[in-house]
């Protein structure tokens, strides 16, 4: 987890298995810190798990409650590989749009830095 104030970006970077408590932590400490309206990268390229859609619906629903208490979130940019970790983090962005989230998912670095840096 990286910030950057002066870009008002943050970088979370994963690998390996990660948990529905883990993501939940990441968004809790982006509302904690009051960075919610900075975009995100989020990397997970290197992750080996493949949330649920279930797990990504509770992540949702909570980042939606976060959004009513902190206003809009910023941009969040995932950089995913692998066919299932794909299609989970596409279910995640299209989940999203129904709490107003703009997330895309991106399979390279470079993609996702130049539709954060679009305004």
């Amino acid at each position: 987890y990286v910030r950057d104030d002066a870009h008002k970006r943050i970088l979370v970077t994963t690998w390996g298995e990660i948990a529905l408590d883990d993501m939940v932590g990441i968004v809790d400490r982006q509302a904690k810190d009051r960075t919610w309206s900075y975009a995100m990268l989020y990397d997970a390229r290197a992750s080996a798990s493949t949330p649920t859609t279930d797990e990504m619906r509770r992540l949702v629903l909570h980042i939606g409650a976060l959004t009513t208490a902190h206003g809009p979130r910023g941009p969040v940019a995932i950089v995913a590989n692998g066919p299932l970790l794909e299609k989970a983090e596409r279910v995640y962005a299209s989940l999203g749009t129904l709490t107003g989230l703009n997330v895309r998912v991106f399979t390279t670095l470079v993609e996702a830095e130049r539709w954060l840096q679009t305004p």
